[in-house]
């Protein structure tokens, strides 16, 4: 069994779409961790868990953040593959089977990547999204000691002892580093794995709001690592 979870904030316009296409995986079982939304969202997550009994929903009165959705939605989990992936329909369903795959084949923690050889980007991000992606990528990598490429690309699975051995504290858009660079620094086989994926106008990274939070989460991740080494 493999639990996804999908972390959504206003994602209305997408959400049914995307538990559409998941519907014809077998052996996935869908979470939706909605994240105080206003546009309907969890209606629309309830009335296909009433029409399909195939997605569990969990929901936040308050906007807690991408972090602390996921890790209410991985608490829900059964599967022994866990994972999650964005609610925008930036990736396809396909692409995240294809991630998960790699489990299979020896990896602990898969990544989906948009910064590998046979990534395909079929609509880029604006340029300013871009040189926030780069800066954030290079203090992140100034900060922690790994080597993957591509750490915020919102399609990730694991096994379940890596969830389990690991304390992942950041509540907001760093979780995905967090896990990345604490997986890494305690042995687990990490990989990354092309996917394609396509740039959607209703992101809800909000670059001058997420700057100072994402910095925090970097550093406590360093001091973090830095205490496990001693």
């Amino acid at each position: 069994m493999i639990s996804v979870v999908i972390p959504a904030h206003n994602e209305a316009n997408d959400i049914g779409g995307l538990l559409e296409t998941f519907s014809a995986f077998e052996g996935v079982e869908l979470i939706v961790a909605e994240d105080a939304s206003t546009d309907g969202t969890p209606v629309i997550v309830q009335e296909f868990a009433a029409r399909t009994g195939s997605v569990k929903l969990t929901s936040s009165s308050v906007v807690r953040g991408k972090g602390a959705a996921i890790k209410r939605g991985l608490a829900l989990a059964t599967g022994d593959i866990l994972g999650f992936i964005d609610a925008d329909r930036s990736i396809h369903p396909h692409d995240f089977m294809r991630v998960a795959a790699a489990i299979d084949t020896g990896a602990d923690l898969a990544v989906g990547s948009r910064k590998l050889p046979g990534s395909v980007i079929t609509c880029g991000q604006p340029f300013f999204r871009r040189m926030f992606g780069l800066a954030y990528s290079f203090l992140a990598h100034l900060l922690v000691d790994t080597a993957i490429r591509d750490f915020q690309c919102g399609c990730k699975a694991f096994r379940r002892d890596v969830w389990n051995a690991l304390t992942v504290s950041c509540d907001g858009f760093a979780f995905d580093t967090e896990l990345i660079a604490k997986a890494h620094h305690v042995g687990f086989a990490v990989v990354e794995v092309p996917i394609t994926w396509s740039n959607k106008a209703n992101t809800k990274v909000r670059m001058r709001r997420e700057v100072l939070p994402m910095l925090r989460c970097l550093l406590r991740i360093r001091a973090d690592l830095r205490e496990l080494k001693a």
